[in-house]
């Protein structure tokens, strides 16, 4: 069995009326189980990866593929990929279609046609497994921006996606809403869905991510466990993405206060400064 969940094949895409692809060639494996981040410049084709990955862009050439079997453009095949590939938008307001928090989180079980009991028992347990119960009845637009989020994520949750596309979840987050973010985010990798989450924040993408895919000009130009991609791309400045402040603060460090591979946390540049 292959350990690539998604895999794209030479996938070209071009938005009606633009004079240029947004994606072009681009081919990748995402590894399954893995807390993977996809990082790039604006326009570099990621929010676009994503939207061609949930079936709601149909590319113009090459292959999209789940656990090795293609995406076809049916509605009953986009309907059982859609319950397998679950997409966050960087704004939650895009996403949030019902007047409560309890109704937006049976709006996707609802459109499965499933029984009702079957519908209450999965909201419950989803209001339950991301601290929203105290918020069923309570409209949307009264939510601050870090619990719109949440309901966003939980009401793709509800549909036990194999694969979760976060695109920006940190976004506008304070540091608090974003720890809490990351905590509701580990439990869904422990229970067994891949993630994949475009940001711009290298920091995050540091000390969160164990595989990054780096994408330039609608086309993978790395990929590979994080430090050995941070490594490669403080070779190459014309990508223009800077470094992450952990990695720049080790190489600074006079030589013999760096032993064994760069931190990852500021804990684990205390523990190295006191070796």
């Amino acid at each position: 069995m292959s350990d690539s969940l998604l895999e794209m094949r030479d996938v070209h895409y071009t938005y009606p009326l633009a004079d240029r692809s947004a994606i072009q060639g681009l081919t990748f494996h995402l590894p399954k189980q893995r807390k993977t981040a996809l990082i790039g410049r604006n326009g570099c084709g990621k929010s676009t990866l994503f939207l061609l990955a949930d079936g709601l862009c149909r590319p113009a050439r090459g292959e999209i593929l789940l656990d090795g079997v293609p995406l076809k453009f049916d509605r009953s095949t986009l309907n059982r990929w859609r319950q397998r590939v679950g997409l966050v938008f960087q704004d939650p307001e895009q996403q949030l279609v019902a007047p409560t928090v309890e109704a937006d989180i049976s709006y996707g079980l609802c459109n499965q046609n499933l029984p009702m009991p079957e519908v209450a028992r999965r909201v419950q347990q989803t209001l339950q497994d991301f601290h929203l119960t105290e918020l069923a009845r309570s409209p949307l637009h009264h939510l601050s921006l870090g619990q719109k989020k949440r309901v966003s994520i939980a009401g793709v949750m509800t549909l036990c996606p194999d694969l979760l596309l976060l695109d920006e979840p940190t976004a506008y987050l304070d540091p608090l809403q974003t720890r809490n973010l990351l905590l509701e985010l580990e439990n869904i990798r422990q229970a067994g869905t891949t993630l994949l989450i475009a940001t711009h924040d290298l920091d995050f993408v540091y000390e969160w991510a164990d595989w990054v895919m780096v994408m330039e000009d609608g086309r993978l130009l790395l990929e590979g466990e994080t430090l050995q991609v941070f490594e490669q791309l403080q070779n190459l400045p014309d990508v223009s993405l800077g470094m992450p402040l952990l990695w720049q603060m080790w190489q600074v460090l006079p030589p013999n206060l760096r032993h064994g591979k760069p931190p990852r946390s500021i804990a684990q540049l205390a523990t190295a400064c006191q070796q």
